[in-house]
Order: structure tokens, then C-alpha cells, then sequence
């Protein structure tokens, strides 16, 4: 049992540290909090209160518990892509794991109100899964679904942990008064591939994401949620890695272009590049022969203004730069990792849009599937991952100009641990 659970915290922890570059039996096991550089997962436990009211929260409040168990991998895994509305070659891609958008226009300020307002959930088609559907050693859900066979991730987190996120993220916008700051937390492929019969295998992501938006104060929420949840019968999630497809993030990307008011793109002005052959981390953390013999379909989306983008490379200290390309694998050999190719990295993107908005990100690997869908829309982009970012974030958005400031994550960080990188960046 105790290696049941060793091997269930390893997957967990390296599974979901959403490090961009990136592979069942039933479970008894009672899940713990597992923790790489990446993203933090959490399986089961509950709080029960909100720390911001000292309600009671809706359903599963989940609590983080002190076991952490860490994990290295130095295998190489592979990763894939779709298409959608605005408008190729192969490869392999490798990683190695780590441990576990003129100035803008004036825009009324927009005020949340109490922390316990919810909005309705936006309508999601319900999955029937197929003859085969386990929870595998890993803590993974594997099930066959419309023919394929996908690798699902529990979510779980805090409420509290929730609250702190938007906590920062509302003294960014106290600090930054004259910025338009915006919020965008991107739901993970379990709230929406996870079959029926299996409803507690994973916590709402919904229920999370909404209680973000209610805490946030001056600070324009991005409903990514409700873009994703109309498109997934599309090819928006990947069914053998932890991360989305660059799809998903275009319709997450226009989402955020229509919360901005920036001009965007249709689908059909990118240049798709496809590439087959793609098994992504979820092979590694379940060793399943259905997922390494069910590979996927690659999708990349090369923006319609790239050969004329410079893209400007530095550390995390905004030193020691070099150019390079923001797609740094054309023929999407990198897969996942064929945009910016890194995490560890700040990204200084100069377009040939003239409108003088220069958008500042901070975020994980689940934020680099949008980048490339901006360039169209803001002057300049600089690209921040918060868990390699080593300077005071608002100083940095000050002497770089930013007009617009966008926190793109998916609900893993700001329900887990990883949301406290905010608050270090916050203090540098």
C-alpha cells in the first residue's frame, strides 16, 4: 500500500507541475497534497470554511494536508495539438521534468460583489465513457472515450488557497491603478472528460474559478471556462499530457482579446502544422499500454505575423538576453514545447500591431498555449512564468510600460501551493 501511494504522489506531483515541455486499477487510496516546481495537486481532504468569511463553502472544500512527496524524472516524453475559427510538419519533442495584450482606452472599473455571490455553470455536455474506465495505481482516471483512450487528472485545492490568489492578484490592480488587469484561470481536461459514474473522482473546478471571480476587486475577469465548455467536442484538451492543445488556448486567447477590446484573428490566418505520433506525460505517470498505444494528433498554429516578430529571450532576473523565435519548433517538433520552448525564461515579444498596449503575463506552462494568439493584438508581450520569475513583479510592469497585465494559470495553481509564487513576486 505504502508503494501504491508513493507511485500515486510521484505521478501527481510531476503530472500536473505544468512544466511546458512535457507521459488503471481501482484506487483506496486516501490522497494527499503532492508538490513539484510545477503545479501542486491535491487529492481529497476538506476545509469546510472559507478563510476570507468564515463561511461555509459550497460542497467540496478541499484542504491541503502537510505529506508532500517530491519527485525527479529525467525521461523524455512526447506531446499534440487542434483547429478552430481564425486562420505542416513532424517531429519529437523532449523534456526533462522538474522536482516535484496607444495607451488603453479608459474602462470602468469593475467591482465584485461578496465573495459568496456564484454565477450559474455554463452547460457541458455530459461524457459517456466507454467499455473501459479505471482509476490506475497513479491516482489517474483512464477511459476510453468516443473510440480513444484518455488519461485523466483528479483537481482538487483549497477555497482558502483560491482566496489568496485573487488576494494578490487584487493588490496587482491596487498598486498598478492605471493597468487593466485581468484574470484568467483555465479549467484542466477533468472537469470536462470525466465520465459518469465517476463524479468524485475530482473536485468542481467551476465552483473554484467562480469563487476567484467573487473575490476579485477592480480586476476584469477572463471566462475561459465558458469558451472551453463550448468546444469540447473539439480537439481543445490532450488525452496523453497534462496540458491543453494550442486550440484551447486560442479560444481561451479570444476570450481574453474580447475582455480587452484588441483586435484578433480567425483561426484560418494561422498557418497549421500537424504532427502525429504525440504521447504526452501521462504515459509516464501510468505506464499504460492503452495510452503509449493510443498516440495523438499535434496541432500547431503559427501566427500570420511571425517571420516579422522579434522575440527577445532573457533569465529570470531580466538579464543575459538573446533572440530567438517565439515558435521554436516550425514543424511542431517540440510539441507542446514548439512555442517559447521553455519556462524558465522571460519572453520579450515585439509585434508590428501599432496600438501601443503592451501586455505583461504571469504564468505557468498551461499560460504559454495563448501566447502565441496575441501577437496580433498588442504592441508588445512579455511573457513571465511566476515560479521563475526572481524580480518585484509590479516594479517590473512599471518599467516595462505594461498597460494590460494578465495572470493566465490553469485552477491547479491558484487552488494549490503554486499560487504563493504571486505572493513572492508580489515582495521581491
Amino acid at each position: 500500500m505504502k508503494n501504491k501511494f508513493i507511485k500515486t504522489a510521484v505521478f501527481l506531483c510531476t503530472a500536473v507541475l505544468l512544466s511546458s515541455c512535457s507521459a488503471n486499477k481501482e484506487s483506496e487510496v486516501t490522497f494527499r497534497t503532492v508538490v513539484t516546481e510545477g503545479i501542486n495537486a491535491y487529492i481529497a481532504a476538506d476545509l469546510g470554511t472559507s478563510a476570507t468569511t468564515g463561511e461555509s463553502l459550497p460542497e467540496e472544500t478541499e484542504a491541503a494536508t502537510e505529506e508532500i512527496v517530491t519527485s525527479k524524472s529525467t525521461k523524455h516524453y512526447e506531446t499534440t495539438i487542434p483547429e478552430t475559427l481564425i486562420g505542416g510538419t513532424e517531429t519529437s519533442f523532449s523534456e526533462t521534468l522538474p522536482e516535484i495584450t496607444t495607451k488603453p482606452p479608459e474602462t470602468e472599473a469593475i467591482i465584485t460583489t461578496s465573495p459568496l455571490e456564484t454565477l450559474p455553470k455554463p452547460e457541458v455536455t455530459s461524457i459517456s465513457g466507454g467499455a473501459y474506465n479505471v482509476i490506475d495505481d497513479s491516482g489517474l482516471l483512464i477511459s476510453e472515450i468516443n473510440g480513444h483512450y484518455w488519461a485523466l487528472m483528479p483537481c482538487w485545492g483549497t477555497y482558502g488557497l483560491c482566496e489568496s490568489w485573487a488576494e494578490s492578484v487584487n493588490t496587482f490592480k491596487e498598486k498598478l491603478p492605471d493597468v487593466n488587469v485581468y484574470n484568467m484561470v483555465v479549467p484542466t481536461s477533468s472537469e470536462f472528460y470525466v465520465p459518469e459514474g465517476f463524479d468524485n473522482f475530482t473536485a468542481s473546478q467551476w465552483k473554484k474559478i467562480d469563487h476567484i471571480r467573487a473575490c476579485l476587486k477592480n480586476v476584469k475577469n477572463v471566462d475561459a471556462y465558458s469558451a472551453l465548455a463550448a468546444h469540447t467536442d473539439e480537439a481543445i484538451f490532450s488525452r496523453t499530457d497534462h496540458h491543453w492543445f494550442p486550440l484551447g488556448g486560442y479560444y481561451a486567447a479570444q476570450a481574453f482579446a474580447v475582455e480587452a477590446g484588441v483586435s484578433f484573428p480567425y483561426l484560418d490566418a494561422y498557418k497549421k502544422v500537424t504532427r502525429g505520433g504525440f504521447v504526452g506525460s501521462m504515459y509516464m505517470y501510468t505506464e499504460s499500454s492503452l495510452i503509449y498505444n493510443d498516440p495523438e494528433q499535434f496541432d500547431l498554429y503559427i501566427p500570420p505575423d511571425n517571420e516579422s516578430l522579434k522575440t527577445t529571450y532573457y533569465n529570470g532576473y531580466f538579464k543575459n538576453g538573446y533572440s530567438g523565435s517565439l515558435i521554436t519548433s516550425p514543424d511542431a517538433s517540440g510539441y507542446y514545447c514548439s512555442f517559447l520552448g521553455a519556462d524558465n525564461i522571460i519572453a520579450e515579444i515585439e509585434t508590428g500591431t501599432k496600438n501601443g498596449r503592451t501586455l505583461v503575463i504571469f504564468k505557468e506552462s498551461y499560460g504559454n498555449a495563448v501566447v502565441p494568439f496575441l501577437t496580433s493584438s498588442f504592441e508588445k508581450i512579455y511573457v513571465c512564468d511566476i515560479r521563475y520569475f526572481y524580480l518585484n513583479a509590479v516594479q517590473f510592469c512599471k518599467d516595462v510600460g505594461a498597460t494590460d497585465l494578465l495572470f493566465s494559470v490553469c485552477t491547479f495553481t491558484p487552488a494549490g501551493t503554486n499560487g504563493n509564487y504571486l505572493g513572492k513576486i508580489l515582495n521581491y
